[in-house]
């Protein structure tokens, strides 16, 4: 790939939003998963709910798993835009290390808490580390947008919400 593209494509827009709510739903179910787990360690049987949202965590695990790595190959293959005009050499460094780190991050998170889920490990303590960077990540990556978007107005949160395109 040579040239950089001017625009994300919908696969692109798509997957970051379904990412995005994946990773609300991981949140959500975030109390049953630990319970399971907790019962599943110490041999008892998972409470009411907790073993059928648990599995609903693990399945939304995966789906964030598989839109990451499509996400990546899709940046490989087809690239993403470049940051927006005026964007400083310093604000281009740290908007593409924090992209680097959530991908990162989502990766991680997914290893770390199949290999609890599975008994390969206990890496209950990471993935929690993991989910309270991840947090910090995703706040970061999102008020840096709403700012590029309303304060700078240089269109940087309409790349991933077409609809604010004018």
């Amino acid at each position: 790939m040579t040239d950089t593209p001017t625009a994300y494509r919908p696969a692109q827009i798509i997957l970051h939003w379904v990412v995005f709510a994946a990773i609300w739903v991981q949140w959500l179910f975030n109390e049953p998963m630990k319970r399971t787990i907790e019962a599943m360690q110490t041999g008892a049987t998972p409470e009411g709910s907790d073993a059928t949202m648990a599995l609903v965590h693990v399945g939304f695990g995966s789906t964030i798993l598989l839109a990451v790595l499509a996400r990546l190959y899709l940046r490989y293959r087809f690239g993403a835009p470049g940051h927006a005009p005026g964007t400083s050499e310093t604000q281009a460094k740290i908007a593409t290390w924090v992209h680097r780190a959530l991908y990162g991050t989502l990766i991680g998170m997914v290893i770390t808490g199949g290999m609890t889920w599975n008994g390969v490990a206990d890496l209950g303590y990471v993935h929690w580390l993991l989910n309270t960077m991840l947090f910090a990540l995703i706040t970061a990556h999102a008020a840096a947008a709403i700012f590029n978007q309303f304060v700078r107005k240089d269109g940087t949160l309409a790349r991933m919400i077409p609809a604010l395109k004018k």
